[in-house]
């Protein structure tokens, strides 16, 4: 199951630089808007855990570097560039829709983990 919240207004999202979000209490997401084009990603670095990526560079292609590292990823689908080794790791990507000037993202429901 799947919800939207809402975060801000487009207009509030300079061109080309990030914004940090908290959302469902414990999910950090990175929110840029590239032109006409808002893309949301997760705010954590997949390859050393760092809570910047809403302070990485993004490129003519789309691709976000991490501040700490430099590792690319794509803000469309999350993959590192083609021909990139060392590094299997995806930055997880959410849906983004424009409602009004304001931009929702959606959810997901974490799965419960049991413990026994």
């Amino acid at each position: 199951m799947s919800d939207y919240i809402k975060l801000c207004k487009v207009s509030d999202l300079p061109n080309r630089r990030g914004r940090k979000f908290t959302i469902a209490e414990d999910t950090d997401i990175a929110v840029f808007r590239v032109g006409e084009k808002i893309y949301a990603v997760s705010n954590i670095c997949p390859h050393n855990q760092s809570e910047f990526m809403y302070d990485g560079y993004v490129d003519e292609e789309l691709y976000l570097a991490c501040p700490i590292h430099g590792w690319q990823f794509s803000l469309e689908s999350g993959k590192v560039p083609l021909g990139c080794t060392g590094l299997s790791a995806k930055l997880e990507t959410y849906k983004v829709k424009i409602e009004n000037d304001e931009v929702w993202v959606e959810v997901k429901e974490k799965k419960k983990k049991w413990f026994w």
